[in-house]
């Protein structure tokens, strides 16, 4: 017997006591709007650049299988399948983050998740599903705020805190117990890995290192399951989570606090724009210029302040004659410069031919400027300050105080409904977005997961659609 002096055990045990009778109706609501979003998400990117590449080579190594491949690909093994559809799912950059770590909370955890009950032919009713959802988006988001972002080290929180929520969401769907929760922590452990050098450098890669965590997360519940015990000190050993990942600083509160009611999923941002978190205070603001009637032609040089970990991650220098679908996902003055030149940033402006052709590559290259705001938190979303000189020769400044759909500014339903209908109709999905809001506004009545599963096995009407298997 492993002795219990590691949080790992009440952190798991915790969060395997959870029942929907525990989450109030804000919860529940949020993690509805959560699953919304994120499928919606990943029926948009089955065809995005990379994902059918993988998807054909995946096939072609392992087939065969019994999970769905989101979008009518047909099934693959349990792993596989939660690779593909995590590709899907992070390939637009348009997924649900914490701000406050920043993580992509649903990344890993809702393909895994799904994965693990179609392949075990786990029959839980839809309160049964979505209090697991809830426990694995709220353990992933107790994670990256419980030691606090470290930008400097490269981290990519998205995977390494995901990955950890995604254990306790398989461990309440499976009913395992608390020493099979914490054994998988520990494999999860010896498994996690992320670098931002994929957003660095623009590679594809980015958008599978929540995939590859996914498929993960798997293998560590098949150890866990089958009673090989895992490391035992999963956060507080010498080479622990805390030590590995945040230099041994961490906070118990923030860790443990709360979880009874899964109470920080409500703190889940939806985004409204299929870009880096970093960009959408600037995107907000570019939108607001152009409905006051601003276009780039009247502007002679833009000048865009947001916080030092923007300017990180969204501030390179972009090149439209040679940029690529990442670099345009992490370029700010990009994404801000379609913002004020159509009034919105939608997923068809992620695209090479848009990058290529639309005059705001020039615009960007000739006038825009992207400086870090020293007066603003260096991690921070928001605030923002753009100043535009005019070509009549006026300076005008505009300030972003906070950033669209956050918990301080959420998507309304209909905004919501929008985003939805934005991603089923840049893919020809063959699913409406009404359908899929209804499939998971009624889950706390349904007795199966199988109207959601039907959606998702439904093919796109793209002639170039083939499935895996």
């Amino acid at each position: 017997m492993q002795a219990k002096s590691d949080v790992a055990f009440p952190f798991a045990e915790t969060a395997l006591a959870r029942s929907y009778g525990d989450l109030s109706e804000a919860t529940v609501a949020a993690t509805q709007a959560a699953l919304t979003d994120t499928l919606a998400c990943a029926l948009a990117g089955t065809n995005a650049p990379g994902v059918g590449e993988a998807r054909a080579g995946f096939g072609r190594q392992w087939p065969g299988g019994t999970v769905t491949v989101w979008g009518g690909f047909g099934h693959a093994m349990g792993p596989m399948a939660a690779v593909m559809n995590a590709a899907s799912l992070h390939a637009l950059d348009y997924d649900d983050t914490d701000d406050k770590v920043p993580l992509h909370a649903n990344s890993v955890l809702l393909p895994a998740l799904m994965a693990y009950m179609e392949e075990r032919g786990i029959a839980c009713d839809g309160k049964d599903f979505l209090t697991a959802l809830a426990v694995g988006i709220d353990g992933a988001m107790r994670i990256g705020r419980a030691g606090g972002p470290k930008a400097r080290k490269g981290w990519n929180y998205s995977v390494i805190s995901g990955g950890i929520g995604t254990i306790l969401a398989l461990g309440h769907l499976g009913k395992w117990d608390t020493q099979t929760t914490v054994d998988a922590l520990g494999h999860q452990l010896a498994q996690t890995s992320g670098s931002l050098q994929s957003i660095i450098d623009g590679s594809l890669a980015k958008r599978f290192q929540p995939a590859m965590l996914a498929k993960d997360t798997l293998f560590a519940a098949a150890l866990a399951e089958a009673g090989v015990d895992g490391p035992r000190n999963v956060f507080e050993g010498r080479a622990g989570f805390w030590a590995l990942y945040q230099d041994g600083e961490w906070d118990r509160d923030v860790m443990l606090g709360g979880m009874e009611t899964c109470s920080m999923v409500t703190d889940l941002s939806l985004k409204p724009y299929p870009t880096c978190r970093f960009t959408h205070a600037s995107i907000d603001v570019g939108i607001e210029m152009h409905r006051q009637g601003l276009r780039p032609e009247n502007i002679k040089r833009l000048k865009i302040m947001p916080s030092g970990q923007a300017v990180n991650m969204t501030g390179r220098d972009f090149d439209h004659t040679k940029a690529g679908v990442v670099d345009a996902q992490f370029s700010v003055a990009y994404s801000t410069s379609v913002a004020l030149a159509q009034g919105a940033m939608k997923i068809d402006d992620i695209t090479i031919d848009r990058i290529r052709q639309s005059p705001v590559g020039a615009f960007v290259a000739e006038k825009v400027v992207v400086e870090a705001n020293p007066e603003v938190d260096f991690l921070s979303m928001s605030p923002v300050v753009v100043e535009a000189e005019l070509t009549s020769g006026e300076i005008r400044r505009f300030d972003g105080p906070d950033v669209s759909g956050s918990p301080e500014k959420p998507l309304t339903r209909d905004q919501l409904f929008d985003k939805v209908t934005d991603c089923l109709g840049s893919n020809d999905a063959a699913v409406s977005a009404e359908e899929l809001m209804a499939s998971v506004d009624t889950l706390p009545e349904a007795a199966s997961m199988a109207p959601v599963m039907d959606l998702l096995a439904r093919p796109s009407t793209r002639a170039k659609h083939s499935a895996v298997a």
